[in-house]
C-alpha cells in the first residue's frame, strides 16, 4: 500500500485523530483533532494559539497520532509518531474547507481566523488492518 492510499484513508475515512503530547513538566495529554489534510507531505491541522494544545506543540515538537475506523468487517488503524512544525495562516483555507467540525469547535469566525496550521513533517508510520492482517510502515519525509 503506498503512502499516498494511507493518507488518503487518514483524511477522508478516518477525519478525527487523537493528537498526544506532553506539557512542559512532561506529563501526557491526548485530545481529539481534525486531519485538515494528510497526504505525502505529512498531515495538517490546526488549533488556535488560546489553547493548551497550541502551548504543548510550542514546548516540544514531538507528537503521537493515531486514528481508527470501522466499517462492518473492515477495521482500520494508523498511527504515526513525528515531528511538527508551525507552517501559519496559508493553509488555513485549504485546511478549513469542507471541514464539516470547524464550525463548531470554533464557532465564532474571527476566532477561527486566528488559529494556526501545524506539519507533522517527519516521522514513522503505521497502518494496520485489524481484520485482514495487512501491515505496513511508511515514512514521512516532507520538505
Amino acid at each position: 500500500m503506498k503512502i499516498e492510499d494511507i493518507m488518503q484513508i487518514l483524511q477522508e475515512q478516518m477525519k478525527v485523530a487523537i493528537f498526544a503530547t506532553v506539557d512542559e513538566d512532561n506529563k501526557p495529554h491526548a485530545r481529539h483533532a481534525h486531519i485538515g489534510v494528510a497526504n505525502e507531505n505529512g498531515v495538517f491541522f490546526m488549533t488556535h494559539p488560546k489553547t493548551n494544545f497550541y502551548k504543548q506543540l510550542q514546548n516540544n515538537p514531538h507528537v503521537a497520532i493515531t486514528a481508527m475506523s470501522e466499517d462492518g468487517y473492515l477495521i482500520q488503524v494508523i498511527r504515526i509518531e513525528g515531528k511538527i512544525r508551525e507552517v501559519g495562516r496559508e493553509r488555513l483555507e485549504e485546511i478549513l474547507q469542507d471541514n464539516p467540525y470547524v464550525k463548531h469547535v470554533y464557532p465564532n469566525k474571527s476566532e477561527r481566523q486566528g488559529s494556526q496550521v501545524f506539519q507533522l513533517y517527519e516521522g514513522e508510520g503505521f497502518y494496520h488492518s485489524m481484520t485482514q492482517g495487512h501491515r505496513y510502515v511508511f515514512q514521512i519525509e516532507a520538505k
